[in-house]
């Protein structure tokens, strides 16, 4: 089982909820909940892979600052649970044990349909019905694409006029 399917089973658990991962050295949330995270916690997204963001925080911070994340998830009505790695856990992955650090629950409704905040160009969109994978739609780039095959084209009949002139 890869990370992604194990985040996907603890979201399916817990879908109106923020799902935070123990990951190395940070607890990590993948996927629409990485959006989430970003745009009401303000924490830092970036790539997980492609088409597929993560956003995440020490894990050293969220021990020390617990109450505190505790309180603005409650301030922003956001539900939020986050795994940790614990002897006896009841979630198994890549041979470790996983379970219950914090739950916080929240009515916060998350879209579905959200726009990035660092390029209102690229819209987050739902791959497939039942899983967190979300892709990004890139309009400036697709007209950008479009302009350059449109000037290939015309230079393509410039220089047929030009061989038809000679």
């Amino acid at each position: 089982m890869s990370f992604y399917e194990f985040a996907e089973e603890l979201k399916k658990e817990n879908p109106n909820k923020i799902v935070f991962i123990k990951t190395g050295a940070f607890f990590n949330c993948i996927g629409k909940d990485s959006i989430i995270a970003e745009k009401i916690l303000g924490l830092k997204r970036t790539c997980f892979s492609k088409g597929i963001c993560k956003c995440g925080m020490p894990v050293q911070y969220w021990r020390e600052h617990i109450e505190n994340v505790k309180k603005v998830a409650q301030e922003k009505n956001i539900g939020i649970i986050i795994y940790d790695e614990m002897n006896n856990g009841r979630y198994k992955y890549n041979n470790k044990e996983y379970d219950i650090l914090l739950n916080v629950e929240g009515n916060y409704e998350q879209p579905s349909q959200i726009n990035c905040k660092d390029c209102a160009k690229y819209i987050y969109y739902k791959e497939e019905k039942d899983t967190n994978y979300y892709s990004i739609k890139r309009e400036e780039f697709e007209d950008l694409s479009n302009s350059i095959k449109k000037i290939l084209e015309d230079i393509e009949k410039i220089f047929e006029i030009l061989k038809d002139n000679k």
